[in-house]
């Protein structure tokens, strides 16, 4: 009876033992996995180490743990072998099987064979291990997927409450699985380390493609749902790929991704079949909805770059801070954010077209290149979410278009807020600016030195573009429009500018003006690269005297062509000019402003008066004595400010009162008066078929000399005649006669006696 209850009382021990080991082992090494530790779990007692002298074998064993009523954990083994050498128990065919202090999950442990120290508390198995997480009874896994663990050669070690393993580690949890060489789980703190070589491929829903994941090391830590990648971490799918030093991926309740961030130089690659993309930022993060695992929002943070390569060319982006929302069940990008130190950059590309001028003869033309700066840009997608469908600064933004055209300079567009739309490609087509814009026509580098900017403001501007060239095809300003470059100034209520011609038209009430000049009209159109400025309808303009030393010269046309340069403006189109008592009338005129010239190569009429004639007592009673206006007829006027004389050429007529002077040329000379700002006729030079007319009387000749003073005629050549009705013919050298008056003064010359026939009355 003894030696039976001897052997049954070692039974006992040695299976107390074994049930203790066991369930140490598997609370280790299963138990905190991947679940919080409840406040009420408490660390196994001690067991006591297995006496020397046992050594036995036991079959079909299975021992239970409960805590108040509920099955905390169940452990299986077929068989179960006490060894007396260094207090070794081994269990084979071992099932184990974890409930938790709730009894909320079931985890289950297999391996084939498993060693315990009792000794020293460490466990041990050198064969396969597998581990399922969350094996909920009956396979339904609708709250919690579960996670199946695979490995070998799976220590616990007492001492540090660790749970290692170097060898090969198969993972796999819903779609996802995956591979690491060696684990660490640490049953106290609650964290797993996959130790190296981690890989993961994950298969979302059938529409989109597989991703997979690599880094050096994962730790999960199980407290803060949270896993932890040591780099290099890689993100693959298709031909994206996605690297980072670090990475952070934060779990919900259920293991569901909910946050992932990568840090330390996030650096991004994707190509497609129309671009080959590139990206960069010191920090990455993605929001996903848990319940589908969608991605809904992306953020990149600090020193945020990109880049696209395509046939249209390169673009660049630069951003401190770059968000972006996503949505639909494949979700596709919605709008997004760009904050702090915002640039987009579009290079320029060859496109077939027109060489400009002074290019190569290749055909090709150069489009411009565009850069975007400003502090915040707020920018929606198209329903693809693959191209922008609009954008808009949130405060000023810049624009500057470049070109590779040395004749063409830079151009620097800014406003107080920008609003952008893209065609269906993404391409930008349209730019508005409001609350204040202001453009900056940069000097050409083949610009003269000394070159001026030239400027124009305004409240708004719409800017329209080529999207296939990328190319400005215009700019429309409207609301207080002003244009300014050194001392020329316009003003007007709407502004266009074409890029094709580099013009800009000004319409509503617009004005033009410099030191020199004053010019309104109904419309203005000013070539910034030709540097001329024109007025089409109603033009009325001011030519202003040098130095303020005379009156102010009034032009009215239909027509007018100012050119900066050669300081000429062109008047056409029943032009009307006027200073003081002067008056000029043609189809066209042209002022040389630095000449202090004025010409007409049209038909001609001027106005001008002349001094009071000294005249007898006689005639000066009858009315003739003060100022007489004179006009001149000619196909031809050259006038000289600089000396005070006019030139006429061409089918001349000059008039005064009743006296007409006809000729092929007549230089007109002219004096100031006490005043200023008139000036007056003094005498006129006339050659060529001269024909003096009077009431009642002609004389011809082929120069004659008038002087306004005196009313005195002075004809020689042909020799000169006077005609006169009354009393015949009379010739000479030299014939002097008044046209207020009938005294005539005949030279004969000692060659040329004076010869005088006169009508005699029958």
């Amino acid at each position: 009876m003894t030696n039976v209850a001897d052997v049954r009382r070692r039974r006992r021990l040695i299976t107390g033992i074994v049930s203790g080991a066991l369930a140490l082992t598997f609370l280790t090494v299963v138990g905190a996995y991947w679940r919080r530790r409840g406040r009420e779990d408490k660390p196994l007692p001690q067991l006591p180490s297995l006496p020397q002298e046992v050594h036995q074998q036991l079959s079909g064993y299975t021992f239970t743990r409960s805590d108040e009523g509920r099955q905390v954990f169940s452990i299986h083994a077929a068989r179960t072998v006490a060894l007396k050498q260094g207090g070794t128990t081994v269990l084979e065919d071992v099932y184990v099987e974890v409930f938790g202090r709730s009894g909320t999950r079931r985890d289950v442990l297999r391996t084939r064979r498993c060693d315990y120290n009792a000794q020293s508390g460490d466990f041990f198995s050198s064969g396969r291990v597998e581990i399922e997480l969350n094996a909920l009874p009956g396979g339904d896994n609708s709250r919690r997927p579960p996670v199946m663990l695979e490995t070998s050669r799976l220590s616990y070690w007492q001492q540090g409450s660790r749970v290692e393993s170097d060898e090969p580690v198969r993972f796999r949890v819903g779609d996802l699985s995956g591979t690491a060489r060696g684990m660490s789980y640490a049953t106290r703190d609650a964290w797993l380390e996959l130790k190296s070589d981690v890989a993961a491929d994950f298969q979302p829903a059938a529409e989109q493609l597989p991703m997979h994941l690599a880094s050096s090391r994962a730790r999960y830590d199980k407290r803060k749902g949270e896993l932890a990648l040591a780099g290099p971490v890689e993100f693959t799918q298709g031909n994206r790929h996605v690297n980072a030093a670090s990475g952070l991926v934060t779990l919900d309740a259920r293991n569901r991704v909910r946050h992932i961030l990568l840090e330390k130089g996030v650096h991004a690659t994707d190509a497609t079949e129309s671009a080959q993309l590139e990206g960069s930022a010191e920090r990455l993060t993605a929001d996903f909805d848990p319940a589908s695992g969608e991605l809904r929002a992306l953020e990149a943070d600090g020193s945020v770059r990109g880049e696209s390569r395509s046939r249209g060319g390169v673009a660049r982006f630069w951003a401190d801070k770059v968000e972006i929302a996503f949505a639909g069940k494949n979700p596709a990008a919605r709008q997004g954010t760009a904050s702090g130190n915002v640039r987009i950059a579009q290079e320029p590309v060859l496109v077939p077209g027109r060489a400009p001028a002074g290019k190569t003869t290749n055909g090709d033309t150069t489009a411009e290149r565009k850069e975007l700066s400003t502090s915040v840009l707020h920018f929606t997608f198209q329903p693809s979410g693959k191209t922008l469908r609009d954008a808009a600064t949130d405060g000023a933004g810049q624009l500057v278009l470049s070109s590779a055209d040395t004749s063409v300079g830079e151009r620097d567009i800014a406003a107080g807020r920008f609003l952008m739309d893209f065609d269906g490609q993404g391409r930008l087509a349209t730019l508005r600016g409001v609350g204040g814009t202001r453009i900056v026509f940069q000097p050409a580098k083949s610009a003269p030195p000394g070159t001026v900017p030239q400027e124009t403001s305004a409240e708004r501007l719409l800017a329209t573009l080529d999207p296939a060239t990328g190319m400005l095809r215009s700019i429309e300003q409207t609301g207080g429009f002003e244009f300014r470059e050194a001392d020329r100034r316009a003003t007007a209520e709407r502004a266009n500018y074409r890029g094709a011609d580099d013009s800009l038209t000004l319409t509503g009430n617009p004005l033009v003006w410099d030191d020199a000049m004053r010019a309104l009209a109904e419309k203005f159109v000013i070539a910034l690269r030709g540097d001329t400025a024109e007025g089409v309808g109603k033009v009325r303009s001011t030519q202003l005297g040098s130095n303020g030393d005379s009156e102010p010269t009034s032009v009215l046309a239909d027509r007018m062509v100012a050119k900066r340069q050669g300081e000429t403006v062109h008047y056409e189109g029943h032009a009307r000019a006027w200073r003081g008592t002067d008056v000029v009338e043609s189809a066209s005129l042209d002022v040389f402003r630095a000449d202090r010239r004025v010409s007409s190569g049209a038909r001609v009429l001027t106005s001008h008066l002349q001094p009071a004639a000294l005249v007898p007592e006689e005639s000066a009673a009858k009315g003739q004595r003060g100022a007489a206006p004179v006009t001149i007829r000619a196909d031809h006027l050259e006038y000289f400010d600089q000396g005070r004389k006019a030139r006429y050429r061409g089918n001349v007529r000059l008039q005064t009162e009743s006296n007409v002077l006809e000729s092929d040329r007549l230089d007109v000379y002219f004096s100031t008066q006490s005043s200023a700002d008139e000036v007056e006729l003094e005498r006129a030079v006339a050659d060529g078929h001269v024909r003096v007319t009077q009431p009642g009387r002609h004389a011809t000749g082929q120069h004659a000399e008038y002087f306004a003073a005196d009313g005195r005629m002075l004809l020689t050549g042909g020799p000169p005649a006077l005609y006169d009705a009354e009393k015949g013919m009379t010739t000479g050298r030299r014939l002097t006669f008044y046209i207020h008056d009938d005294r005539l003064l005949v030279d004969g010359g000692e060659k040329s006696p004076a010869i005088s026939r006169h009508r005699v009355v029958q």
